[in-house]
């Protein structure tokens, strides 16, 4: 992974945000090697507009050319840009600055490791921690899709059950599956970032051994079938679910738990499987989390 980064800052409406990062999720820019948003900022007064900090190899020399590209295939027009060459140092520096503690659900609290055993943690309480410290991996707990996630397994405890992580980004949902009873997991994921991260935030959550297997690939894997999960969570976009089609019909188990799927989205998601069975759905900011069950 390359020390250096190209960063580039796209200031731009919430609803464009919104919908372009939507299409960031669906890897529309393969050079790009991580984003977050500026959710938290001192000072900052309350606006319509945000930034989204992206993160590019710095030998990719077309990637604002692309980037724009993107923008105006999306028909957003109202934004700008400002770029900086940054170390790796740099920018986890600059992402500490914009990412704290907060409650996740009923009974949840996201914790970013340079927080933990902190007064920001410990008002926390009771509250099972997830402790992260996602770097370029999808999966800070702040996206939609991942906020549902959790709270779909708040109801629906895990106790005892075998469980498939697909795309397990920074290992988020890996660990809240394992707070709320899992026996074991399997979390993989194509992206190399986050089969690090998922590795070093369950080592920070999680002291001595866990059940967890965490491996490099996406559906192709041979330990998919062998593993014979009871459940899978997949937190992962359309296109990678329908370019996976053989294997996501003939998943191990009898529930399914899909996110990463807008409204939108929802009616070719069911006529691409209709093997599974759709039992429950939440919904937030245009964002679907959809439980599935078939027969065996």
């Amino acid at each position: 992974m390359s020390s250096s980064y190209h960063e580039i800052n796209l200031h731009l409406g919430q609803d464009d945000a919104q919908e372009f990062t939507a299409l960031l999720d669906q890897n529309l820019l393969p050079d790009l090697s991580g984003y977050y948003e500026i959710l938290y900022e001192e000072n900052r007064p309350a606006s319509d507009e945000t930034t989204l900090v992206l993160y590019f190899p710095v030998e990719c020399v077309e990637c604002r050319w692309d980037l724009e590209a993107v923008l105006l295939a999306c028909g957003i027009e109202h934004y700008y840009l400002d770029e900086n060459t940054i170390e790796q140092s740099d920018y986890q520096e600059a992402y500490k600055q914009h990412y704290r503690p907060f409650v996740l659900g009923d009974h949840f609290a996201v914790v970013p490791s340079w927080f933990k055993d902190s007064e920001d943690d410990l008002r926390f309480g009771d509250r099972k921690r997830i402790y992260l410290d996602p770097g370029l991996a999808f999966g800070t707990g702040l996206h939609a899709t991942s906020r549902m996630m959790v709270r779909w397994m708040e109801n629906n405890p895990l106790d005892g059950l075998r469980v498939l992580d697909a795309g397990c980004g920074s290992g988020i949902l890996t660990i809240a599956a394992l707070r709320v009873g899992a026996n074991r997991i399997l979390a993989f994921d194509v992206d190399g970032n986050a089969v690090h991260a998922t590795k070093s935030n369950l080592e920070l959550n999680f002291s001595g051994e866990y059940p967890v297997e965490v491996l490099k690939g996406g559906f192709e894997l041979t330990q998919i079938q062998e593993f014979k999960a009871d459940l899978t969570l997949a937190n992962i976009t359309l296109n990678v679910f329908l370019s996976a089609k053989d294997v996501v019909t003939n998943l191990p188990g009898t529930r399914l738990i899909v996110s990463g799927i807008i409204l939108e989205q929802k009616q070719d998601f069911l006529d691409a499987f209709p093997g599974w069975h759709l039992q429950s759905e939440m919904e937030d900011d245009g964002w679907l989390v959809m439980e599935f069950n078939r027969q065996k």
